[in-house]
């Protein structure tokens, strides 16, 4: 569950302790404040709440307010304890357990600047694909949200079960992916797509640090369900894709926020 707290344009001053909300299970996420630059958020996780491994696009600061857990990062492990501050660099893996009800502050840095563009042979590669994910496009990505929610359960608060259930959900992102897939080489294509899935987005509370997730989970479907369709090359070149496509995503979702606060 996501909620916002306060608007980037005006001064906000609060006590976390007062902000805190533990949920039964799971996670409780509450965006005390984001701007272009930088986001604030307020963690609240529930005994026994796991965050399985990930990484962020950007840098980040966990600073505890009360509660103990366990943070690995890159391969360490840190005792979380009201006080504790870590800084995460960006692309860091980084998994989190909450022992007991956990609590801390969450700070994103600012985005960083666009990579570079897509290589022509990436470009090649994943047009390639687009007749096999015309056909297959469903099939992955109702596996992508099986995969998903098993591995993510917190995010299922983000999405409309009943369009899951029907399969609406999995075929409006099918026939994004073969979008994509189709017009990698023409932004101008793609601009009416990206714009109204950006905008469902920020309505749904969609945060940067969840597109590796996204990521993760559809790079895997597709090899559920390509099998040996799905070869080294092809995966590298829809890694490099997506990485790019996620991008975009996260900047017009930031511009949409920017604009909304003004």
């Amino acid at each position: 569950m996501n909620t916002t707290v306060a608007s980037s344009n005006n001064s906000f001053t609060a006590t976390l302790q007062d902000l805190i909300e533990y949920p039964s299970s799971g996670i409780l996420r509450k965006v005390l404040l984001k701007d272009n630059n930088s986001q604030y958020s307020l963690f609240c996780l529930a005994a026994g709440t796991e965050i399985d491994e990930h990484t962020s696009t950007r840098n980040a600061v966990v600073t505890v307010v009360e509660g103990t857990g366990n943070l690995n990062l890159e391969g360490k492990d840190i005792a979380l304890a009201p006080g504790v501050f870590v800084f995460m660099p960006a692309n860091a893996p980084h998994a989190v357990q909450a022992r007991e009800n956990l609590a801390f502050v969450l700070t994103l840095s600012e985005h960083p600047q666009p990579k570079k563009e897509i290589s022509q042979q990436t470009i090649d590669i994943v047009k390639s694909t687009a007749p096999i994910l015309k056909q297959q496009g469903k099939k992955i990505t109702t596996r992508m949200y099986e995969i998903m929610f098993d591995k993510y359960p917190e995010v299922k608060a983000q999405f409309d079960m009943s369009a899951q259930a029907n399969g609406n959900q999995p075929a409006k992102l099918a026939t994004a992916v073969y979008s994509y897939a189709v017009h990698i080489d023409d932004k101008e294509a793609l601009k009416a797509m990206v714009d109204k899935i950006a905008r469902r987005h920020v309505k749904t509370h969609v945060l940067p640090e969840q597109y590796p997730i996204v990521g993760e989970c559809l790079l895997q479907a597709m090899q559920d369900v390509l099998r040996d369709a799905a070869t080294e090359e092809v995966m590298t070149a829809w890694s490099e894709a997506y990485q790019a496509l996620a991008e975009v995503f996260i900047n017009r979702e930031q511009q949409i926020y920017q604009t909304a606060s003004n």
